[in-house]
This record gives C-alpha cells, structure tokens and sequence, in this order.
C-alpha cells in the first residue's frame, strides 16, 4: 500500500512542479512577447504599413540581410512560428533559405538571450544551460549564450545562402522557372485588386 501512495505522491509533485514551472514562464514570456508584437504594431502604425512593407522588401535584396537580419527580427518581434509571415516579402527564390534560416538556424541561439522567441523548446535550452551552470558556475552558463547566439548570426548567412544556391540547382534541374512564379503572382494579385 505504502508502494502505490508513493507513486500517487510522485505523480502529484510532479504535476505540481510542471504547474509551477508553467506559471513561472507564462509570467515571464508572455509579457515578453506582447509587448514584442505591441512594439511591432506600432512601428507599422507610425510609419505606414506599405512603407514598412516597402522597407522590408528593399531590406530582402541583400543576402547579409535576408539570412540574417529579417529573420532574426521576425523572430524577435513575433517568435515561432509566426516569423514565417515575414518571408511574405521575399521572392520565391529566397524562401527556402529564409525558412531554413527561420526555423533552424537561428530559432535556439535566439532563445538562449529571448525566451520568448520559441518557449516551446526552452525546456532544451534550460537542461543544457543548468547543466553548464552547475558544472562550471553562471557565468560559463552566460558565456554560452552569448557565444551560441553570436555563431549563429555569423553562420545563418552562410546557410541561408547554402540553400539559396541549393534551391536555385535544384529548380532549375526540375525546369522550374522562378521568373515565371513571381509572374504569375503578380498578375494573380493585379487581377484580384480588379474584381
């Protein structure tokens, strides 16, 4: 009997800890990422949507900025998975390396400075960062974030130019024309705007 109260209890202290552990990052996160995307509204309510929109177009042309600085704004200003909405600005071409870059490359060295950008996997980062911490002390703990986050800004660049160049070999082997696509989304757009 003593063996089932024991588990009963294991399991009550366990949910007990998730609760606290869930209140703890909804009182700390979910702030966070309001005023993120309360910040967000209002830079594009002060400047104008078609310029804030024109403005992140201008900022895709460049290949630095396109793996780099879009995306880790998207994921600063709006976090997972909403940060895929920000590649609404990029030609076809370049959307693969941005949702490689998006999703993959700079998705956890974000969340180690901003957990609100993905909380979903914090529980990662956490287990790792507390591990590091109690083998050689906070600021080992503080060192590796820093030092993940900054090789992933110097490295998503080169990623997302990885799969870029990847992209284009493989549409062009499968005889997809990218021209031909934003063609087409053009003329889609201009036709709906007329009826």
């Amino acid at each position: 009997m003593d063996f089932i109260v024991s588990i009963a209890q294991g399991i009550t202290g366990f949910f007990s800890a998730a609760g606290e552990s869930f209140m703890g990052t909804a009182a700390s996160i979910v702030p966070l990422a309001l005023i993120a995307l309360t910040v967000l509204n209002a830079i594009v309510a002060l400047i104008g949507e078609d310029r804030f929109d024109s403005a992140s177009r201008k900022l895709t042309k460049n290949f630095f900025a396109r793996y780099t600085l879009l995306p880790y704004l998207a994921n600063f200003m709006v976090g997972s998975p909403a940060s895929f909405t920000f590649g609404k600005y990029l030609p076809e071409k370049y959307k693969p390396g941005y949702q490689e870059v998006c999703t993959r490359t700079n998705m956890a060295p974000m969340m180690c400075l901003f957990p609100h950008v993905n909380p979903g996997e914090l529980f990662v980062w956490l287990g790792i960062f507390n591990g590091v911490v109690t083998i050689a002390g906070e600021r080992a703990g503080a060192t590796l974030a820093v030092a993940t986050f900054a090789l992933a800004f110097c490295t998503s660049s080169f990623i997302g130019l990885v799969v870029e160049k990847m992209t284009m070999f493989l549409a062009k082997r499968q005889g997809v024309d990218f021209n031909q696509i934003e063609k087409n989304k053009a003329e889609k757009v201009y036709t709906e705007d007329m009826t």
